[in-house]
C-alpha cells in the first residue's frame, strides 16, 4: 500500500467532492461510467474512501466474478477504482492507495468472436433501410448511421458527436473531422455519394447534430443501441452484434483488403500500434500448420 507523500492540493472534504474533481477533465462518456462505478463500489463497501481496505476491493471484484461478469468488464471496473484512489492520494485527500496492491488479470482476447462477415454487414445495413414500421426519413437515418460506423470505424460516442460543420467537401472527397477518445482529433474521408445521402437527412434549429431524434434533438447513444438491436434482429445475424462490432469489422476488412497497419491505427484513433495489431491475428492468412501433413 502506497503511503501518501503528496501535499494536500484540494479543499475537498467529502468523497462526492473528490469524485467530482476526479472526473472533471474526462469525456462525458467516461464521466458517466466512472460515476456509476464509484457509486457501485462505495455502496458495496458501505464506508468512506478513507476507510477502505484491500479486502473491500477484493470482495467487490469477487462479487462480479460470482455473477458471471466477463474479465474485461471486471478489469474496467478495477481500472476506474485504481484511478480514483491514485487521484485521491496525489491530491492529498487520501493517505494510502489499497487498489495499488491489486494486479489486473489478463482477459482472453475474444475479438474473433465479435467479427462480422462482409455479407453480414450488408445484411445489417439492408435491414435498417427496409424497416417498414418506420417513416422513410428514420430508415434513411438509421442506414446512414450504420454505414458511417462501418466505413469510418467510428466509436459510438464519435458518431453521436458529429456536427454538420465537421464535414468539408473537397474536389475528390469529403473530409470528416472526428473528435475522439482522449480529446484527440483525426480527419477521415467519405465519398461525395455518401455526402449527398447525408445531406438529405432532416436538420434542426435546436442543434448542429447530424443525427437527430424525432424531437429534433441530438440522438443519444442509447437510441443508437436500440436501433442497431432492431436491425440485428431483422437481419438475423449474431444477436450480440453492437456498434463496436462494426468498428471491429472495419479494421479486419480494411486489413484484408490491403490497408496498412499504420494507416489503420491513425484511422481508428489508436494511441498505440500494439492495440491495432490485435486485428492482424483475428483472421491469420499464414500459419505453420500448413506445413504439417498427417497423410
Amino acid at each position: 500500500m502506497t503511503i501518501n507523500t503528496y501535499p494536500k492540493l484540494t479543499d475537498a472534504n467529502l468523497d462526492v467532492e473528490l469524485i467530482r474533481l476526479w472526473i472533471s477533465q474526462k469525456s462525458a462518456t467516461t464521466q458517466k461510467t466512472y460515476v456509476t462505478i464509484s457509486r457501485q463500489f462505495l455502496t458495496f463497501a458501505g464506508k468512506e474512501l478513507h476507510d477502505v481496505k484491500l479486502e473491500d476491493i477484493l470482495l467487490w471484484l469477487e462479487s462480479f466474478q460470482l455473477r458471471g461478469f466477463s474479465q474485461n468488464t471486471i478489469n474496467n471496473k478495477l481500472a476506474a477504482i485504481k484511478s480514483l484512489f491514485s487521484f485521491g492520494v496525489k491530491t492529498g485527500y487520501l493517505s494510502a492507495n489499497p487498489a495499488s496492491m491489486i494486479k489486473t488479470t489478463k482477459a482472453k482476447d475474444a475479438l474473433n468472436e465479435r467479427l462480422l462477415l462482409d455479407k453480414e454487414v450488408k445484411q445489417l445495413i439492408e435491414a435498417a433501410d427496409n424497416q417498414r414500421d418506420l417513416p422513410c426519413r428514420y430508415a434513411k437515418r438509421n442506414r446512414a448511421i450504420l454505414i458511417l460506423l462501418y466505413i469510418l470505424g467510428l466509436r459510438i460516442s464519435e458518431l453521436v458527436g458529429l456536427n454538420w460543420s465537421d464535414f468539408q467537401p473537397t474536389e475528390d472527397s469529403v473530409t470528416v473531422t472526428i473528435f475522439g477518445k482522449g480529446h484527440k482529433t483525426r480527419t477521415l474521408l467519405i465519398t461525395h455519394q455518401l455526402w449527398s445521402e447525408l445531406k438529405q437527412l432532416p436538420r434542426s434549429d435546436k442543434t448542429e447534430a447530424v443525427f437527430l431524434s424525432r424531437f429534433g434533438n441530438r440522438l443519444d447513444r442509447h437510441a443508437i443501441h436500440r436501433l442497431i438491436k432492431k436491425a440485428v434482429e431483422k437481419a438475423g445475424i449474431n444477436p450480440h452484434t453492437s456498434a463496436h462490432w462494426l468498428r471491429h469489422a472495419h479494421a479486419c476488412h480494411s486489413l484484408n483488403n490491403g490497408a496498412g497497419i499504420d494507416l489503420l491505427m491513425k484511422s481508428l484513433g489508436h494511441s498505440s500500434l500494439a492495440v491495432t495489431s490485435r486485428y492482424l491475428h483475428v483472421q491469420p492468412s499464414e500459419c505453420t500448420s500448413k506445413f504439417i501433413d498427417l497423410d
